[in-house]
């Protein structure tokens, strides 16, 4: 018998959720499984059309050879917040998605006992037999949240103790995850004080356990707070030893590899950021990807792979309403595309935002409603440098997640080249990124769409490029950012490329922090995504998915100039006042991750991780509001 859990669907894919993820229930923690062992892919040989999201444009993204080439679709990801009968269990059970418990190592909070989730099972289940309990009971009052046999049988079948796990968890860059090996810790050696040494400081011994039929206890000291208040213990042998150093193990991932380029396990907190870093894709939908019906599709596939000629394709599939240029392009893309990075794919959502071409085939009329928008008069907002506001009434945004790494993120277009080496991905499932499928979620929003006006941007860089204040500003990110393993290497290499990202990114989360304070939307709810590159983009695009905390249309009420200009005027006096100023303001080298970041901290410009494609990096506000150098310090 499974026990099942209510969760939301955001945390299957996101930021903080998806394959081999750690997500927290009040059931324990668990890892969620790579999709292949989920009963919703085991369930069905062929996923159902209707299980399918239609997102061809991104599709065709990521088939190319170092990607996935042989991916055929993307599958919606079951809802597991629907279909509940009473809280218990799933009107469908092939309908959910899998996970286990994950630390597996529990501790008795009364007794203090040790073991692994299995052998507490086990023991569970032998003691409850002993009191004559039927097994779908047993099963169920242990799977709603394990329970310690020991007490249990103490106390005569009167007291149900439940469990805890423990917090600590082993992490490597290649992707995997364990449980630090606590049946050893008793005897362990410290070598040194140094917890955070790269090689290690303390020594364990993998040949013998401390004693034959180990009885080990995980006390925790009422005197102290630290990890020297935590004992693991044998009560066999008595052998002891404290958690004090634990930072300092370390375990190598591969035990041939070579001295001069090893790689360990480190153990970190179980609830740590850096135990869970997915790679995912997104994508606007774009209504003027014209697309073959998915049945007509297979059909051409098959006279493909018999040898007919395009010619006789096309006269077959006229007949059929398409164009024949639409069915040139779906024949001739079912070659291997090449590889197109992150920044060209959003140059076209760019381009379509900003000169929409409306032009729809008959049988793609109903696409259209997947993104409604509406462009704003900006006479004030173009005087002070924008040339666009939008109105997103509508958007589609397709989120995919492609595979994840730890202890450190990747850039996505590193991951799809296949260009790493510290740190290497984990996919989503055992075939790799031989795939034919991937999970994917669909959500629809609103949002508003700005852009900068390019000539205008050029003119302030002008201005400003030459001027050593700004100079060390932008310097010192610049430095870092090239010193950093995570960013791309020369991605800033160009200043002025540099300061014109800085300058809108922080303007999209000064605007974000400001729609939390002037219109209630709470900062989790929004996400940004960023229009930037060195000559055609200067735009930003925040928008809201539908289940986010906020009501639906509130965000776009303010989309025009009247509301927007006062959204941004507020912001830009928020930003001057920073109560962690003239700290934050001051900086000397650089704060935040990596110190990618000037003046910037939680106080004034930092905002959910969730909600920020670059992970609360390249801040800067002085470069908006600074008297000398901001770009709009005209308008303060």
């Amino acid at each position: 018998m499974s026990k099942y859990i209510e969760t939301q669907t955001r945390k299957i894919i996101g930021s903080y959720g998806g394959v081999g993820s750690i997500i927290e229930t009040p059931k324990g923690a668990l890892i969620i499984e790579p999709f292949d062992r989920w009963p919703f892919f085991q369930s069905q040989k062929q996923i159902e059309e209707e299980n399918q999201i239609v997102d061809n444009r991104l599709l065709n993204r990521l088939k190319f050879e170092k990607g996935f080439p042989h991916l055929k679709a993307f599958v919606a990801v079951p809802t597991n917040v629907a279909g509940f009968k009473n809280k218990t269990v799933p009107q469908n059970f092939q309908n959910v998605i899998s996970a286990k418990y994950f630390p597996e190592w529990f501790y008795c909070p009364k007794c203090e006992k040790f073991h692994i989730v299995s052998d507490w099972w086990k023991g569970w289940k032998i003691t409850l037999q002993q009191f004559g309990k039927d097994i779908v009971l047993i099963r169920s009052s242990f799977y709603d949240k394990p329970k310690c046999y020991h007490c249990y049988k103490k106390f005569n079948g009167r007291l149900f103790v439940e469990l805890e796990q423990v917090r600590f968890i082993l992490t490597s860059p290649n992707g995997e995850i364990t449980d630090i090996p606590w049946e050893r810790w008793n005897k362990v050696q410290k070598k040194t004080i140094d917890q955070d040494s790269d090689s290690g400081s303390v020594n364990i011994d993998f040949d013998n356990l401390c004693c034959d039929n180990q009885d080990l206890r995980y006390i925790r000291s009422a005197k102290f707070s630290d990890l020297a208040g935590i004992t693991i213990k044998c009560d066999k042998c008595g052998k002891r030893q404290t958690l004090s150093g634990l930072f300092g193990l370390r375990l190598p991932v591969y035990s041939n590899q070579d001295s001069e380029d090893k790689q360990f396990k480190k153990p970190v907190i179980r609830t740590s950021n850096s135990v869970y870093y997915p790679i995912i894709i997104s994508s606007i939908y774009l209504p003027t990807e014209i697309t073959i019906k998915l049945e007509d599709a297979k059909e051409i596939d098959k006279w493909i792979e018999k040898g007919k000629d395009e010619n006789f394709i096309v006269e077959v599939f006229l007949m059929r309403g398409y164009s024949e240029q639409i069915i040139k392009n779906y024949i001739r893309n079912k070659k291997l595309p090449v590889f197109e990075p992150e920044i060209e794919y959003r140059l076209k959502e760019y381009n379509f935002l900003i000169n929409p071409n409306r032009v729809f085939f008959p049988e793609n009329d109903a696409d259209k409603n997947n993104l409604i928008f509406e462009k704003q008069n900006i006479n004030s907002l173009a005087k002070i440098g924008f040339e666009n506001l939008i109105k997103l009434k509508k958007i589609k945004i397709t989120v995919v997640q492609s595979a994840y790494t730890r202890q450190e993120p990747m850039d996505k277009d590193q991951f799809l080249k296949g260009e790493y080496e510290k740190v290497k991905p984990k996919y989503t499932s055992k075939w790799n990124n031989q795939t034919i499928y991937l999970p994917a979620v669909e959500n629809f929003g609103e949002g508003i769409f700005l852009n900068f006006d390019n000539n205008k941007i050029n003119m302030w860089l002008d201005e400003i490029i030459n001027d050593e204040k700004f100079s060390k500003r932008i310097k010192i990110i610049q430095n870092n950012a090239e010193q950093n393993d995570l960013i791309r290497k020369n991605r800033f290499i160009d200043i002025r490329f540099l300061a014109k990202f800085i300058l809108i990114h922080t303007l999209s989360h000064i605007l974000i922090k400001e729609f939390e304070f002037s219109v209630g939307y709470p900062a989790t709810s929004l996400n940004e995504r960023l229009f930037v590159n060195n000559d055609e983009m200067s735009g930003l695009m925040l928008y809201t998915v539908a289940g986010s905390e906020g009501s639906y249309g509130g965000l776009i009420s303010q989309a025009n100039e009247t509301s927007f200009t006062k959204i941004l005027q507020s912001a830009l006096l928020r930003a001057k006042d920073c109560s962690s100023d003239p700290v934050c303001y001051n900086t000397l080298d650089g704060q935040g991750i990596g110190g990618l970041n000037m003046a910037a901290c939680y106080s004034c410009a930092l905002i959910p991780d969730i909600s920020c494609e670059e992970f609360n990096s390249f801040l800067d506000r002085a470069l908006l509001i600074d008297s000398d150098l901001g770009f709009f310090r005209s308008v303060l």
